[in-house]
């Protein structure tokens, strides 16, 4: 089946609503303190080019964690987050997590001890509830826009079934008013709509959702948000229900997936069963590819440095001992190739099914412009053909977005690339398989370039003893290597003859040379690409 979508952003037809600096980002930046430092943490999220983080865990604004008692306020792990040296924006998460733990989304210090039974009071907790979002929302509103005011209270709003929906929507309206006095300029995200998930989908999410609007819920959120762990097949679906609901009720709001991803195993009960290493970093683009050619303005991953929760166990870029995974390469090609596109079109859809078992078949085909350029993202799981039309180049580079090796312990990836010749404006894909490629518009020259600067790979990046440089990828035989430090003075050089394929891993001996920032420039035939790397102390 072929159909063509084309994008609109919606900036163009809200009137006062500014879009995004970011069209993706990631959950769960943070795993534990004990872990890693936030700034560790978040050094990984600035590496793939997130430019967003949710869900910042104890670096959050929770109001038990910033203001545990009448004015006594404590915000030095959140401004550790929101005041970070990369320029990520966070997407704020007031109150709590999901407002069902020991204080809820009542006054830290006025909390009953069981939050089932007793909850936030309009008439008596108003005045220190206004207090907390007016001071948490200006001390940041400079480094973000964006609030939730919890995080999937459909569900697990306490008093659990006791409030009425009016009550709910009340909750809403009292603190999107106060929000808007400390910065007119914010924007609301509805708390995520749990929305699907593998083994225990939440049936009355839309249910509820339609209640919420039938209240008049609506002008209390400026951002519809929902989250989505099935299977990337059915996601098309889900979002069109989304969409058609809000349509229903004439409500002209962007659409944010605040949570989607699998597990790279499938041990998990959340995950679908086709989850695997390959298929996790497979996913990073059919999922977001997916639900940004459907109108969706931010998809975000979930998560980054991963849990070893069993129910969450493995969901993130990182793996939960701190390696980098596939996906996190596979992330970061993604943020560098196409994150900045100006169009999208959907160019053909497979099987688009809520069957979370099964579905997927057929040809999926997902067309970028980006910079004037344009990229395709193709797959098809049961290895159908394709021909592909309306190229402007004479050729085109193939890269298989999934890594093809890991190297230095998974600070590296290697990604397969090739060049093809393009007839009349079309090439035909023989046969393609259920891991995306992306295909761009290029030039054998400006292909050339891009395979020698990312194919050559230097590590470890720091070092103190040994500097690996691997020129596998390279076909000339003859090779120069030099490195100069940050004055431009060589102080090494090594030359290359007749080298065989097998030989092209060189290693260099650095440990007599001073700490510091250095540049390994490698000559191959008539270019030279130049890599920086740090020896430490």
């Amino acid at each position: 089946m072929k159909k063509t979508v084309i994008l609109i952003l919606l900036l163009n037809t809200l009137i006062g609503y500014a879009q995004p600096t970011f069209k993706t980002g990631v959950n769960f930046p943070f795993y534990t303190p004990t872990a890693a430092s936030i700034n560790d943490y978040l050094s990984l999220v600035n590496q793939i080019g997130g430019k967003a983080i949710r869900q910042m865990t104890y670096a959050d604004v929770f109001w038990k964690n910033i203001e545990p008692t009448n004015n006594n306020w404590n915000f030095t792990y959140s401004d550790s987050a929101f005041l970070n040296p990369f320029s990520l924006t966070p997407i704020g998460t007031l109150y709590s997590m999901m407002g069902n733990d020991t204080v809820g989304m009542q006054v830290p210090w006025l909390a009953c001890s069981n939050p089932f039974t007793c909850f936030w009071d309009p008439a008596n907790d108003s005045i220190f509830s206004k207090d907390y979002v007016l001071q948490t929302v200006n001390r940041y509103k400079n480094v973000t826009n964006y609030w939730e005011i919890a995080n999937e209270i459909e569900t697990t709003l306490p008093p659990k079934g006791l409030l009425s929906m009016a009550d709910k929507r009340d909750f809403l309206k009292y603190n999107y008013n106060w929000i808007k006095i400390a910065d007119p300029t914010a924007k609301v995200l509805l708390p995520g709509l749990v929305g699907t998930c593998c083994t225990f989908p939440v049936s009355n999410s839309f249910s509820w959702l339609r209640d919420l609007l039938n209240v008049g819920g609506g002008s209390y959120f400026d951002i519809m948000n929902y989250h989505d762990y099935n299977a990337w097949w059915t996601l098309p679906a889900h979002y069109d229900s989304v969409q058609n609901i809000l349509n229903q009720y004439n409500l002209n709001k962007p659409i944010w997936i605040t949570e989607t991803s699998i597990s790279s195993v499938n041990t998990s009960p959340v995950t679908p069963s086709y989850s695997s290493v390959n298929e996790q970093a497979a996913d990073v683009w059919r999922r977001i590819c997916l639900l940004w050619a459907k109108g969706a303005e931010v998809v975000m991953w979930h998560s980054n440095w991963s849990s070893n929760d069993p129910e969450w166990r493995e969901f993130g870029l990182v793996s939960n001992t701190g390696r980098k995974k596939k996906s996190f390469h596979s992330y970061k090609l993604l943020n560098d190739k196409i994150s900045n596109f100006s169009s999208i079109n959907i160019l053909s859809l497979g099987n688009v099914t809520e069957n979370n078992n099964a579905g997927g078949n057929g040809v999926w085909v997902i067309q970028f412009v980006v910079g004037g350029i344009n990229k395709w993202v193709l797959w098809s799981p049961n290895n159908l053909t394709y021909s592909l039309t309306g190229i402007s180049s004479s050729h085109i580079k193939v890269t298989e977005v999934v890594p093809n090796t890991l190297i230095n312990n998974g600070d590296s990836a290697i990604f397969n690339s090739n060049i093809y010749t393009v007839n009349a404006g079309t090439y035909n894909f023989t046969t393609l398989t259920s891991l995306p490629i992306l295909v761009e518009e290029t030039t054998t020259t400006s292909l050339l370039e891009n395979n020698l600067e990312k194919n050559i790979i230097i590590y470890p990046n720091p070092t103190n003893s040994i500097l690996n440089i691997n020129l596998n990828a390279i076909q000339s035989s003859d090779i120069k290597i030099q490195i100069a430090d940050a004055l431009g003075r060589v102080i090494f050089t090594k030359n290359l003859e007749n080298v065989k394929q097998e030989d092209k891993q060189v290693s260099i001996d650095i440990s007599q040379i001073n700490y510091g920032m250095y540049f390994c420039n490698i000559f191959i035939d008539n270019q030279s690409i130049i890599k920086k790397f740090i020896i430490k102390q």
